[in-house]
């Protein structure tokens, strides 16, 4: 699949994200432990891929060298995901990006009267509580699932604009932790009704966050930002994989609040920021065809 356009935005929206970290680490040296290793991780990173299109574009006959550049925004993804725990962590780097959670809290009881993961106890069961967990941890399959399916029936284009779109929505998400770090309502409300599944739930759970690594990811919701830009695409790419991913997504929106992952402004945030996406995308794709 020859490199198009659209890996070279996706690849110039990572350099900008890297270049980002860079300059943060260096403005807040002082407050950020190891910060000369952070440093000289976002420089690695970045020379690896200039290094790796140069060499792609030398190359342009070979076809290890064109799918590695087309799956590379997925690492980068990755590591600029685990950048912002590095970074945003008030435990690793004490006194420094403080949560704000207590802002979250303040809007939710602005626009509700209450905390909604309080009035949601009234209706925990286990069997709910394992579904909407189940339910949560195909956030990280939604995406890659229709990004395969479109590379393995060889739809170049639809293919390369979801990875540019998708690696702009979560780029676009991580400068949001920035801004607004947070743990969430199962760490900062007191709740009286327990969260109990009945097989895997609480091992789900553990996983999900020994892989988030303490995070302070709530605002924007990327549970709801994702899962609503891969729903946009399958509906343009994939209708038949658009009707089963419908219903796994209303459930993976609420699950967000039921399971106490998040406040509600966040997935309001985090639709607000789909949008904006979607909308990004689209001036895109009109002016390749202007």
């Amino acid at each position: 699949m020859i490199p198009s356009r659209y890996n070279r935005i996706a690849e110039r929206l990572i350099i900008a994200y890297l270049a980002f970290l860079a300059v943060f680490i260096l403005m807040f040296h002082g407050f950020i432990t190891s910060w000369g290793y952070l440093l000289l991780a976002q420089v690695i990173a970045g020379a690896i891929l200039i290094g790796l299109v140069k060499l792609q574009a030398a190359n342009p006959d070979q076809s290890v060298l064109q799918l590695i550049r087309n799956w590379m925004p997925l690492p980068y993804i990755l590591f600029g995901y685990k950048m912002t725990h590095y970074l945003i962590n008030s435990d690793r780097n004490p006194g420094f990006m403080m949560i704000k959670d207590h802002w979250l809290i303040s809007a939710d009881r602005f626009l509700f009267g209450g905390d909604p993961t309080v009035w949601l106890q009234r209706i925990i069961t286990p069997w709910l509580t394992e579904l909407m967990q189940i339910i949560y941890a195909t956030d990280y399959l939604l995406p890659l699932i229709l990004v395969l399916t479109l590379y393995l029936k060889k739809e170049k284009t639809p293919f390369q604009k979801s990875v540019f779109i998708l690696t702009l929505g979560y780029i676009l998400s991580y400068l949001g932790y920035f801004t607004i770090p947070a743990i969430g309502p199962r760490f900062t409300i007191h709740h009286i009704v327990p969260l109990q599944g009945i097989f895997i739930r609480e091992k789900l759970h553990e996983i999900i966050y020994a892989m988030e690594s303490c995070p302070r990811d709530c605002f924007p919701s990327g549970h709801t930002e994702i899962p609503l830009i891969v729903l946009w695409l399958a509906y343009r790419f994939k209708r038949g994989l658009f009707r089963v991913y419908l219903p796994i997504v209303i459930g993976m929106i609420f699950s967000t609040v039921y399971l106490r992952y998040h406040y509600v402004i966040d997935v309001i945030a985090g639709m607000a920021l789909a949008g904006i996406v979607i909308l990004l995308a689209r001036r895109v794709e009109n002016r390749e065809k202007r």
